[in-house]
This record gives C-alpha cells, sequence and structure tokens, in this order.
C-alpha cells in the first residue's frame, strides 16, 4: 500500500451521465453505459475513473425485493416496535446483516455482510417502484472488477470503476458518496513517511482515495431524485492497481466507535 502514488490534480472534470433507461434486472450495464457515452458524443479516455450508484448495479443483478412477499420473523417484529419502523424492512435488515451495532429511532445501525457499518443495511426505498426495497449489491468488489475488465474489452481503454452509495458519518447530520467496490485505482494510499512543507513527516496519515472520489460525484450525481446514476471523474494522477474495498474498514479491534 505505501508504494502506490497518488498525485493530487490541480483540476478535475466530472461527467454525469443521465441517458439511460430505467434499469431492470439482466440489463447489460456496459453496452448501456456506452450507448449513453454515444448519445451525448463523448468518448472514454486512458485514466478516466468511472462511478456507477449501487442502486444501478443492484438492480441489474436483481437485488430488488418486493415488500408483500417478506416473511416476518418474531425479532423483527419486535425490532420494528422499537425503532418504529416498518417490520418488513427491518426483516430485510436482518437477512443481510452480521451483527446488530445499535438500535435507535428509524434507524437499524448493523455491521452488513459485506463487513460495512451502516444504517439499515443499505436496504432503500428510494427510486425504485412501491412497495419494493433495493439491497446493497451481493458483492460490489466483485461487480466493479467485473464492470472495468467490461467497459475495458469493448472500450480498448483503461479505465477504473468504483460503486458508490451513500453513508452517514460517526458525529456528523447528513450523508456523503462512499465507495463500497473499486477496481483499477487505490482504495487507500498511506502517506506516512511522507515529508509536509516544513519537512515535518506523516505518521498516522492514509488517504481514502476512493471515498474521496465518490464524495465528489456525488454533487454531479445527486442524493435524491436527480437521476443521475453514472459519472467520469477525468484527470486523476493515479498509478493503476487491483485492490479490495477491505482496505477501507477498520476491524472490530481498531474501530473507535464500537
Amino acid at each position: 500500500m505505501g508504494s502506490r502514488k497518488f498525485v493530487p490534480s490541480n483540476r478535475l472534470e466530472m461527467i454525469g451521465i443521465d441517458v439511460l433507461p430505467e434499469i431492470r434486472e439482466g440489463d447489460d450495464l456496459t453496452r448501456l453505459f456506452l450507448e449513453a457515452l454515444e448519445a451525448k458524443k463523448l468518448e472514454l479516455e486512458d485514466g478516466d475513473a468511472i462511478v456507477f450508484t449501487s442502486k444501478i448495479v443492484s438492480k441489474s443483478e436483481g437485488r430488488v425485493v418486493d415488500l408483500p412477499g417478506v416473511r416476518v420473523s418474531g425479532e423483527a417484529e419486535r425490532i420494528a416496535k422499537e425503532t418504529e419502523k416498518d417490520p418488513r424492512i427491518v426483516q430485510l435488515v436482518l437477512d443481510e446483516a452480521k451483527a446488530i451495532v445499535k438500535l435507535t429511532r428509524n434507524h437499524v445501525i448493523v455491521e452488513t455482510k459485506h463487513g460495512f457499518v451502516c444504517a439499515n443495511a443499505g436496504v432503500d426505498e428510494s427510486n425504485v417502484e412501491e412497495g419494493k426495497a433495493v439491497l446493497l449489491p451481493k458483492d460490489p468488489q466483485e461487480s466493479a472488477q467485473q464492470l472495468k475488465q467490461e467497459i475495458e474489452e469493448r472500450s480498448g481503454k483503461a479505465i477504473s470503476v468504483l460503486i458508490s452509495d451513500s453513508f452517514g458519518r460517526a458525529f456528523r447530520h447528513g450523508v456523503t458518496g462512499i465507495c463500497i467496490g473499486v477496481s483499477g485505482i487505490p482504495a487507500l494510499v498511506d502517506r506516512r513517511g511522507e515529508e509536509d512543507r516544513f519537512g515535518k513527516i506523516a505518521r498516522i496519515t492514509k488517504e481514502a482515495i476512493a471515498d474521496e472520489i465518490c464524495a465528489a460525484t456525488n454533487l454531479v450525481m445527486g442524493e435524491f431524485k436527480e437521476g443521475v446514476p453514472i459519472a467520469i471523474v477525468r484527470g486523476l494522477k493515479s498509478e493503476r492497481c487491483e485492490c479490495e474495498i477491505q482496505e477501507l474498514l477498520f476491524s472490530k479491534e481498531e474501530d473507535l466507535f464500537r
């Protein structure tokens, strides 16, 4: 990790891709993305980072659930009363969770099977038909790697792919874009051992490059109803590498908040 290179850019361009149809299970996201580029008269460039929202990845993978068909357990009923949530949503959260971290009004904070600590296991009822909910991709790291491989094969360009979602942060209101799957660019760059402008040596700094990229593209893609599910980030100065999203996740022993 320490040998990875990432140089801050003086100028970045973020391009929202907003001409995709409503995504359904089985849709070829690579084909739809390349067709959208053509419709917008855009071309990929080597070094581009392509950010996909988790929701369109989930929809293409069939991770949409019909709420009337959810069978609710006694534990879900109990937690639903405590948190004032729909018991069916609570059941989906429990199905996606490895452990419950905290219960609050309208929130079930869990550690997902992916290792993410977040509200409601990422289960979301927004931007989907009434009576349905969307789960996070089953394996967003694998999804990012597959999308990168497909896009590079079909476009002939060397690119990276990130999958973004919106999470809250400890001690802060509001949500921001974070990365849940990354391929072709560092997830984390270890800055320890580098000198600052005054010659002081960094001792603890690690930069969450993948999260920074996803947070930036949230300003282009929007948070709720803007309908921009993909963004291209152009101008990044980073070496190409293969990494895992797990690099960004604390182990339980390292976690300062549990």
